[in-house]
């Protein structure tokens, strides 16, 4: 499975990615994590299988679902202040099924 995380910039959001990416090392998991940021979308065309906004552009959310063309939903606030890799990962493999 492949997740793409987007934010602002790419900063904040990278810290949730190291920590979905020990929550699926931990469970076992073959996935792939990046963290990008919310320019240049069209690169990342065809190349994920759910994308994981940042709270803060939750406004975008609707655009980055057409550009993309996957699943996509804004990680809840806590989940992301928090930085809860778990929590965030089952979101990301809910929204696969």
């Amino acid at each position: 499975m492949k997740i793409l995380i987007v934010c602002n910039g790419g900063m904040s959001s990278s810290i949730l990615m190291k920590k979905m990416r020990q929550a699926a090392e931990k469970a076992e998991m073959d996935v792939v994590i990046e963290a990008r940021p919310n320019s240049g979308l069209e690169d990342e065309i065809g190349k994920w299988d759910v994308c994981l906004l940042g709270p803060q552009i939750v406004y975008a959310l609707e655009h980055v679902e057409k550009t993309l063309g996957i699943p996509t939903a804004s990680v809840e606030m806590k989940t992301y202040a928090l930085a809860d890799g778990e929590k965030a990962l089952k979101q990301a493999i809910d929204m696969k099924k």
